[in-house]
């Protein structure tokens, strides 16, 4: 189930901050060392589209460009979506070690590193 995305600069921006100090928490407390490196690369992509949101809302309103405005949208949802499947991941690990982990999961916390 899709949970609904914030409307709104304010809204965007604040999810983008909760998504962060989350994934920030989820990288201290993870004792799987991979687990850690997504959880920061995904902060790191978070806090790069969070930089960035204000000029790209600032240059749609100045020119216009719809083609920016679905890009900065994109964007936003692209690492929110990152996101979600962090804090799906570290919900998952829930304690384990990394011998305890499958196959599958190892192959998604090395995706969201590369």
């Amino acid at each position: 189930m899709r949970t609904q995305r914030p409307k709104g600069r304010d809204g965007v921006l604040s999810a983008l901050n909760i998504a962060i100090e989350v994934l920030t928490l989820a990288k201290e407390v993870s004792s799987i060392t991979p687990a850690k490196a997504a959880f920061g690369s995904v902060s790191a992509l978070l806090t790069m589209i969070r930089v960035g949101f204000p000029a790209v809302l600032a240059d749609c309103r100045l020119t216009c460009i719809q083609d920016s405005m679905v890009n900065g949208a994109d964007y936003v949802e692209l690492g929110l979506a990152c996101a979600d499947v962090c804090t799906a991941l570290e919900r998952g690990m829930n304690g384990k070690k990394m011998d305890d982990l499958n196959q599958s999961v190892c192959g998604a916390i090395k995706q969201l590193t590369v």
